[in-house]
């Protein structure tokens, strides 16, 4: 079980900062906020940047696949124009949404792999930089928003480790940002069956299950697990194929890759995402753990639609 040391930091543009720490096993989400003395971990942020939402723990050895939740209500119009992620040594991930409920209340709780939002803003994997947004794109958080930022942590190690874990921010100006955007994670799930070997598998998805209106996509990224080795996104519009991308995968630098000129996608459009795998061991099924595996075509978009962050289907 995940050492009772974990904190939440929310800087001044999201209120005053809340302590809290771990308790509870993995996967629990009662709604009862953690509270223990935050982890001895260097609080300093970087010129230029604002800490949106960031989370200290600290895991024992060999701790396994472990998830916490940070939420926060956005007290001022925010625009947004780049993130850095926060992902020490033990972030597997971290997933980014807007959160619609009123509870629970603002802080940091035990949680599960599919305590998410609806709409997804932004996310990182092993190894993201920075990202920055195209000229006149990015994000305007309202007053009153609500945020959830999902923890994936794990460690593999012999020793125990600490960190802090969370997402910073570039604000802009009204001005800046002309089109709002969001991302979508597209590919196949439960469905997923990684052989022994090598193997490509494949999921499709109906952009219509996105969005009514055309969206041009501006930015790419990939993700799988350890034995995945080569992603390709491709188009079906009537007879037409048009290829998103074609790129070989790297667990540990997992990168959005800006597409230039902005692609714009139709809903009548389908998306089908291959994703080549080399498993030495056993076979593999969809799941959140590093040792599953998971085949996403990761779309950055404008205009936002409010859009479930999945689109699954055969």
């Amino acid at each position: 079980m995940m050492s009772r040391s974990l904190a939440v930091g929310l800087l001044a543009v999201l209120g005053p900062s809340v302590v809290a720490c771990g308790g509870g096993g993995q996967g629990d989400d009662d709604g009862t906020a953690i509270d223990a003395p935050a982890a001895s971990i260097d609080t300093s942020v970087p010129e230029g940047w604002t800490t949106l939402l960031e989370g200290d723990w600290t895991l024992p050895s060999g701790q396994p696949d472990t998830y916490y939740c940070v939420y926060a209500t956005v007290p001022r119009d925010m625009y947004i124009k780049a993130f850095r992620p926060l992902i020490p040594l033990g972030t597997h991930h971290t997933v980014l949404t807007k959160y619609t409920s009123a509870s629970p209340a603002d802080g940091i709780r035990p949680c599960s792999v599919g305590t998410n939002g609806q709409s997804m803003i932004y996310g990182s994997g092993v190894g993201s930089p920075d990202f920055v947004f195209p000229t006149g794109v990015g994000l305007h958080l309202r007053a009153g928003d609500r945020l959830l930022l999902n923890l994936h942590l794990y460690n593999a190690s012999d020793n125990a480790i600490s960190g802090r874990s969370g997402t910073l921010i570039q604000e802009a100006t009204a001005g800046e940002i002309q089109n709002e955007a969001e991302i979508v994670l597209a590919g196949p799930t439960f469905g997923l069956n990684v052989p022994t070997g090598m193997s490509t598998q494949m999921g499709s998805c109906n952009i219509s299950q996105i969005t009514s209106v055309p969206i041009h996509v501006f930015s790419l990224s990939q993700h799988m697990h350890k034995t995945g080795t080569h992603m390709r996104s491709v188009i079906t519009r009537g007879s037409q194929t048009i290829t998103l991308q074609d790129i070989d995968y790297n667990f540990e630098e997992q990168t959005f890759q800006l597409v230039n000129p902005h692609v714009t996608l139709q809903p009548s459009d389908r998306l089908t995402t291959y994703c080549t795998y080399n498993n030495p061991g056993p076979a593999k099924t969809f799941g959140d753990s590093s040792d599953d595996e998971m085949c996403f075509t990761d779309l950055f978009y404008y205009p936002a639609q409010g859009a479930n962050f999945t689109c699954t289907g055969f």
